[in-house]
């Protein structure tokens, strides 16, 4: 029996998408790197039922993605802590939701809100500076994560840099 610790687990990864020279391609690029595990590939998600993966890439998250270089973004897919492999678990890279995707699915106060939480404020400081009770900026903040299903504010103040909001 072999163990494993934290430095030896890798990031098993699953890569979707209709194109399968595209997908082989991403694969491919992924399994140079000793700590990535590529666990399949497929065209739908649909397809990939069974393969059990930390991270699933979507294709067309590449598009988004065309500015970062080759070690950022396995960088980026090394950086999903492992997690058990199931399908409520597995984190899904999908494509960046862009200006305007932003600012139609979130309010002005709320886009003011992202804006900030990009220059690296904290709440407090926010509220200071918006004028809002510390409670309603969290609240901002919540509503935020989840039209924009996301799960940490660092994650918004990515979206938005990339965006090009800040």
């Amino acid at each position: 029996m072999t163990v494993v610790t934290p430095q030896q687990a890798s990031t098993s990864v699953l890569v979707v998408g209709p194109e399968a020279s595209v997908r082989t391609a991403i694969a491919r690029l992924l399994s140079l790197e000793s700590s990535v595990r590529v666990a399949g590939t497929a065209p739908t998600i649909a397809q990939a039922a069974g393969i059990d993966a930390d991270v699933v890439i979507d294709e067309t998250l590449l598009h988004d993605l065309r500015n970062l270089s080759i070690a950022d973004f396995i960088d980026m897919v090394k950086s999903f802590p492992a997690m058990a492999t199931s399908a409520l678990s597995t984190r899904h890279l999908r494509p960046l939701a862009g200006a305007r995707d932003m600012r139609a699915a979130l309010s002005d106060r709320e886009m003011q809100v992202v804006k900030l939480v990009a220059e690296g404020l904290s709440n407090k400081q926010i509220s200071i500076r918006l004028k809002l009770s510390d409670k309603t900026v969290k609240n901002h903040i919540s509503h935020i994560l989840a039209k924009l299903n996301l799960s940490a504010r660092t994650q918004v103040a990515v979206h938005a840099l990339r965006a090009g909001l800040v």
